[in-house]
């Protein structure tokens, strides 16, 4: 099995030490939601797919763009107003990672899981149903890739707040209040700031993976966040069904 990820940054999936778009091997660092997913993964598979960095492969948010306009015309969305500007950014998004991960299987002769990761961010303005039209889109993504693969990673509003959950002062404690947390980097509310409070100094992703490599993250806890459990169970569908 190989695993194929895709996020925004060095500060959730992580990023390539070769300034390319897309790496494997010793030029992917991990971020801390690479560490996470490996924690999840792990108990499925018996063993750490970081500890066989040959099975995982980042694609940066800046690649998948610039595939995404070069799709074939049967992968390209015809324009709707059912896809708004933004949530056909995450289809376009996930169309191309669905695309690349059966590139990579053909390539390696193996199967592939495609996870992409994108924040949802959103202010207390911004309507609750845009959350899920941006997952569904993500899904709807993966599936006119044909790639059946694919796990949308959304947290609500941003990725600071899983790990804020677990960091806080009553871990996992009314988890599910910190998603009405602004995605407004402007707010002295944001997850980002909240997390620095939390440990009394801005810590760096080598920081936090260090952190949470000393402190696994409690899956089953962390279900009472919505985004975190959507996360979750189709990740477990898909794990599942390549396992078995």
């Amino acid at each position: 099995m190989i695993l194929v990820l895709s996020g925004e940054g060095p500060s959730d999936i992580g990023t390539c030490s070769n300034a390319l778009g897309m790496c494997s091997d010793g030029d992917f660092i991990p971020g801390p939601m690479t560490v996470l997913i490996d924690q999840m993964i792990s108990p499925f598979l018996g063993y750490s797919i970081r500890e066989l960095p040959d099975r995982l492969y980042f694609i940066s948010e800046t690649t998948l763009v610039e595939r995404s306009k070069n799709l074939p015309m049967r992968l390209k969305p015809a324009r709707s107003k059912k896809l708004g500007s933004e949530t056909g950014y995450f289809h376009s998004n996930a169309t191309a990672l669905g695309a690349m991960a059966k590139e990579l299987e053909k390539e390696t002769n193996d199967e592939a899981i495609a996870i992409l990761f994108r924040d949802s961010d959103g202010t207390r303005s911004t309507p609750a149903s845009l959350w899920e039209t941006k997952w569904e889109s993500m899904l709807s993504g993966f599936l006119r890739s044909e790639f059946l693969r694919g796990v949308p990673m959304l947290p609500k509003p941003t990725s600071e707040v899983w790990l804020l959950c677990a960091a806080q002062n009553h871990p996992y404690q009314n988890c599910d209040q910190l998603e009405d947390l602004p995605g407004n980097q402007a707010s002295p509310n944001h997850p980002k700031k909240k997390l620095d409070d939390v440990f009394g100094e801005h810590k760096s992703a080598a920081d936090l993976c260090e952190w949470l490599e000393a402190n696994p993250f409690d899956c089953v806890r962390a279900e009472s966040m919505p985004s975190f459990k959507k996360f979750k169970d189709e990740f477990e569908r898909v794990i599942k069904d390549l396992i078995h």
